[in-house]
């Protein structure tokens, strides 16, 4: 029994915290406040694209014909359509004869055209989105519409969409 009890004081007296010169650990909050003077504050964080400089001359197309400003033959445009469409650009262009003036919008240039005599039933489209820098064709082969995007991007334009959309009446 003496035992017993002396080994529940030797047990109670190495449980305590010792005293004296022990150092204390102090951890420091784990939230500490930056000087505000070395913020910087940003209110907008838009990331606001600009126009590829390759495409800045498109914008003066606004409302003028393709056939006029040969539209199709201008820099960078025809390596990358001819390498976009391969053999299918034949079929593109055929159907790309009588257009409407050029629209461009919100940096986004759109025309489309047809076939002579064959309107609403072989046309074609292009769409350069200048600020992504991609190119959109669609082609409309007796009013079936396939879709094209540059570099596999499939987010189309909203022109291109509206006019594919003439086709499903």
């Amino acid at each position: 029994m003496i035992r017993l009890a002396a080994v529940c004081c030797l047990l109670a007296l190495a449980c305590q915290r010792p005293t004296g010169s022990a150092k204390k650990h102090h951890r420091p909050d784990s939230v500490s406040m930056i000087p505000t003077d070395t913020m910087i504050h940003i209110t907008d964080t838009t990331v606001m694209p600009s126009l590829i400089e390759s495409w800045k001359a498109f914008e003066k197309y606004n409302g003028k014909y393709a056939a006029d400003i040969k539209l199709l033959e201008q820099k960078p445009l025809r390596a990358r359509l001819k390498e976009m469409l391969g053999a299918e650009e034949a079929d593109f262009i055929a159907r790309y004869k009588v257009t409407p003036p050029v629209e461009v919008e919100s940096g986004v240039l759109f025309n489309e055209g047809c076939k002579p005599h064959n309107c609403s039933v072989e046309e074609a489209a292009i769409a350069i989105d200048m600020k992504k820098d991609v190119i959109y064709i669609g082609i409309a082969r007796n009013k079936a519409v396939k879709l094209y995007g540059e570099k596999g991007d499939a987010a189309y334009p909203e022109k291109l969409l509206t006019w594919m959309m003439k086709f499903e009446e």
